[in-house]
């Protein structure tokens, strides 16, 4: 959905920018609580756990609060096109 919605709209630095950010920030605490869980180490597991709970939160309330809104504004006309091509992204 990001690279419709950024041609659609010729942002490149907005919304979905912060969304890409806060994905990878989100994967790479994912990989540290993996860490965690080989080490052994539920002190610093349940630290991320926390972590993670907080910015899924603020995450989503972005998500929801702004960048879906927009993207109903700017995307609705292609729903169905880009619905299918996600899917198939998911399914591979």
């Amino acid at each position: 959905m990001f690279p419709e919605f950024e041609q659609k709209t010729g942002m490149l630095q907005g919304p979905t920018q912060i969304m890409r950010h806060e994905h990878q920030q989100i994967r790479s605490l994912l990989k540290q609580m993996g860490e965690a869980i080989e080490k052994d180490d539920t002190k610093k597991f349940f630290g991320l756990t926390e972590t993670v709970m907080i910015m899924l939160q603020q995450h989503n309330m972005k998500e929801e609060q702004m960048l879906y809104n927009m993207a109903q504004q700017h995307l609705s006309a292609d729903a169905d096109r880009i619905i299918m091509m996600m899917e198939s992204m998911v399914t591979q």
